[in-house]
């Protein structure tokens, strides 16, 4: 009855009130920063609609060697401005089990449904936007794009943040922020997607939201990002991130980036001890439709790099494999990937990745991805992708397959 409901809701009722005018953004299928990534960290989404509704429905498949999942999940949003200043939104997302899955829950791959893994149905985005001159507040639950809180939408459905953001505009290309992120729901709070908890917990530790401030610099050709966070009786934590792009001619163009986030533990020291010092440079070149990225990062800390909710900011990130994967000091990790934009509607491309650390007797690991994203009218999108992680200390080697078909109303 619950999976009637649901699927009434996705394919009749959110169609028929949805404007088809209005489109949500569509994540790519990889997580490794590609070139037009640059300044991609955006605190306040920018995008939501304040007049009729929009959405997405979407129909998923992953494979993690034994176990599978299928899904139908989607979103409905709608939004109302009550004048130039005040406005508000609220977005209902659901990720719903078809039928179509073993009837053996230790068979069913957990990412797509709750800590049961059956369907469920969230309140996700439920907030209040004020906006004056050169500010901008949203209050309540939302999307939210950092470097080590992100929305990350991978999945059926993305990480969702209860938060209260202040923004400041001083100019075009300076931003100023600063706010408190209560909880997150979503696959990646290490709990139970359809729950909001803490981001203490979602991080490991206990229940404490996150104070965050940011900087964002964005001249001609240049992207800078800075945050800072401090979970108490956690965790603080600083980033900062610099990429230099330059466009050469009509079909050549590159990138230099540089990142650097550190990270100790506070107070009570609720996560243990912490000791992150962590370094990442970037280089991509594109010419004409083929970009070449690759990418270094090292941490230099006494413990291992610092643990996200959300994809996480290194450079070397890809599907499976972070750095942050590696719990001991002086990891490593390198990427190098290709892309191909083929047509207007049909992108390639290929990674290759590896991480260790500094006894590779402890972490050796090698990671191969391949996909495809396929996007017609700005309206459909298929994602498809295939990776496989080579232990290089003899564990079995690890299968991974996702697509994810979105259409977005």
């Amino acid at each position: 009855m619950i999976n009637c409901f649901f699927i009434i809701l996705l394919f009749v009722v959110m169609p028929v009130y949805a404007d088809l005018n209005n489109h949500d953004e569509i994540n790519l299928p990889f997580k490794f920063k590609t070139p037009d990534d640059a300044g991609s960290y955006q605190a306040i989404d920018h995008k939501e609609e304040y007049l009729g509704c929009s959405g997405y429905l979407r129909f998923g498949y992953i494979q993690t060697d034994h176990k599978s999942a299928s899904a139908i999940g989607g979103k409905l949003g709608c939004g109302y401005p009550f004048n130039s200043t005040i406005k508000a939104h609220i977005g209902l997302f659901s990720s719903i089990n078809p039928g179509l899955n073993s009837e053996n829950d230790l068979n069913i791959q957990s990412d797509f449904f709750n800590q049961q893994k059956d369907s469920y149905l969230i309140v996700g985005e439920a907030f209040l936007t004020l906006s004056y001159k050169q500010f901008d507040t949203n209050l309540g639950r939302q999307k939210f794009y950092s470097p080590h809180l992100d929305s990350d939408g991978l999945r059926m459905i993305p990480n969702l943040f209860e938060a209260y953001l202040f923004d400041y505009h001083f100019s075009d290309a300076l931003t100023l922020g600063t706010g408190y992120i209560r909880e997150v729901a979503g696959w990646e709070n290490a709990a139970n997607a359809s729950q909001f908890v803490s981001i203490g917990e979602a991080l490991g530790g206990r229940s404490n939201g996150a104070f965050t401030s940011w900087v964002k610099y964005q001249p001609n050709d240049i992207s800078t990002n800075t945050w800072f966070y401090l979970i108490p009786d956690h965790i603080s934590i600083f980033y900062t991130e610099f990429i230099y792009t330059q466009v050469l001619s009509d079909t050549l163009s590159y990138n230099l980036g540089f990142q650097y986030d550190w990270g100790h533990d506070v107070g009570a020291s609720r996560l243990g001890e912490i000791d992150a010092n962590t370094l990442g440079i970037m280089a991509s070149v594109t010419w004409s439709d083929v970009s070449f990225t690759t990418a270094y990062n090292k941490n230099l800390g006494q413990t291992g790099a610092i643990a996200s909710a959300g994809g996480g900011p290194f450079f070397t990130s890809v599907e499976d494999q972070t750095l942050d994967a590696v719990s001991s000091k002086n990891a490593e990790s390198i990427l190098l990937s290709v892309e191909y934009h083929l047509t207007d509607y049909i992108q390639l491309g290929s990674a290759v990745a590896k991480f260790n650390a500094q006894h590779r007797k402890n972490y050796n690991k090698e990671e191969l991805d391949l996909f495809i994203n396929l996007n017609w009218e700005q309206d459909l999108n298929l994602e498809l992708m295939y990776a496989v992680v080579d232990d290089l200390n003899s564990e079995p080697d690890l299968h991974q397959v996702r697509a994810i078909l979105t259409f977005q109303y």
